[in-house]
């Protein structure tokens, strides 16, 4: 939905405001549901999934395999609307200004498990898979936390390579050592309107198997590497998501029907919560898609670097984070016993993380798909009650 020219106008002459957020204001376009507090709700409990590969010296691979479950307080806060970028028609004198407005979040992510899985060794037959066990130092602890902004650019905006206009942004900052904005566009659709068999929600499905282990660079495998011309294991470097794929992890929280997390298809979840519980909640009105990519060439004029994920030192040299990609799904629900509107939001984002170097033989280091999946519902409008309730007292 393009926000309408008086509007930008009259933000303009009001000039710039900072404030609590509203939910349903209309300065901020695709993103005017996300103000308030979102979380897990009794029934959405351990809906949140998370895997991650970290380096890991006691495996001969040189990593370990995590997944984990949670429960998430994602805080929509404050409104910063009338912000001016200045700028000027190229080979002109005419201004050309842009008007954004930003959306400050707190995400606080709180794990209820987890199981890890790495290789010990591949001198016995089956190799063996050995894990960790630090959940007592982890569990109903919070294991990320991300302060961060979402911008809606109302007008001067590039398109990217489909044609879309790259409008909204998300910019973020995460305590291990790692800041980065991602850019992109949304997408508003009245559901109703869709036949049904266009009725899908737009999950995406995500590969989350390291990348870089097979005769193809792009690959995703999960056999063991041999030596040419034998059955003799010359490298097993994918038992951990082999085991994973075996045995889906289904976390403390047991979901009914879900069959557990595996790394080859990690958002089937989402497709579970949509069929089995949003759809149940009532009539779908609405659906806004947010998808942000930090890889988009978003400037226009051809940047030969783009610094768009900034790490520390320590995690540039040991995992450096490379690249993220985000799809936010929003639904407008009537709910079919009350007829009140209801709220909710999943989303499936990866991260890639790049360490050791490949052991395929092609060229850098591998890829590493760090991937997350949740679905949560508004619970509250945004105030700094709601934000102090998400975070522990001590």
């Amino acid at each position: 939905m393009a926000l309408e020219a008086n509007l930008i106008e009259k933000m303009v002459l009001t000039g710039r405001e900072i404030s609590v957020a509203d939910n349903h204001d209309a300065r901020l376009g695709p993103l005017r549901w996300l103000p308030g507090k979102w979380t897990n709700t009794d029934d959405l409990q351990g809906f949140g999934f998370n895997i991650i590969s970290l380096p890991f010296g006691k495996s001969p691979n040189g990593y370990r395999l995590l997944v984990n479950q949670y429960n998430e307080d994602l805080n929509f806060l404050l409104v910063d609307a009338g912000v001016p970028n200045r700028g000027v028609v190229p080979g002109t004198t005419q201004q050309a200004d842009q008007t954004a407005v930003a959306l400050s979040y707190s995400q606080i992510i709180t794990q209820i498990t987890s199981e890890d899985s790495f290789l010990e060794s591949i001198a016995t037959n089956p190799p063996t898979i050995s894990k960790t066990n630090i959940n007592d130092v982890f569990d109903g602890k919070p294991i990320h936390h991300e302060p961060g902004l979402w911008l809606y650019m109302t007008d001067q905006n590039i398109s990217d390579e489909s044609g879309s206009e790259v409008k909204v942004a998300r910019m973020g900052s995460i305590p291990h050592g790692n800041s980065f904005i991602a850019v992109g566009s949304s997408n508003e659709i009245a559901w109703d309107k869709l036949s049904a068999n266009d009725q899908r929600p737009p999950i995406p499905d995500i590969n989350g198997v390291v990348v870089g282990g097979g005769t193809d660079p792009n690959m995703h495998p999960l056999d063991p590497i041999l030596v040419p011309g034998t059955n003799k294991i010359r490298i097993d470097y994918f038992a951990p998501y082999r085991f994973f794929n075996q045995n889906p992890f289904k976390g403390k929280v047991v979901i009914p029907g879900f069959t557990g997390f595996e790394p080859v298809h990690t958002t089937t979840l989402l497709g579970h919560a949509f069929k089995n519980y949003l759809r149940s909640v009532g009539v779908i009105k609405n659906v806004i898609t947010l998808n942000v990519d930090s890889t988009i060439d978003h400037s226009g004029i051809n940047r030969v670097i783009n610094p768009s994920i900034g790490n520390s030192p320590f995690i540039a040299r040991q995992a450096d984070t490379t690249a993220m990609d985000a799809t936010f799904i929003m639904y407008e629900i009537v709910d079919s016993k009350t007829g009140k509107l209801r709220y909710f939001l999943q989303y499936a984002q990866i991260v890639m993380l790049d360490f050791i170097n490949r052991p395929d033989g092609h060229p850098g280091r591998a890829s590493w798909p760090h991937v997350s999946i949740n679905t949560m519902e508004r619970v509250s409008d945004s105030s700094p009650q709601a934000f102090m309730e998400s975070v522990a007292a001590r």
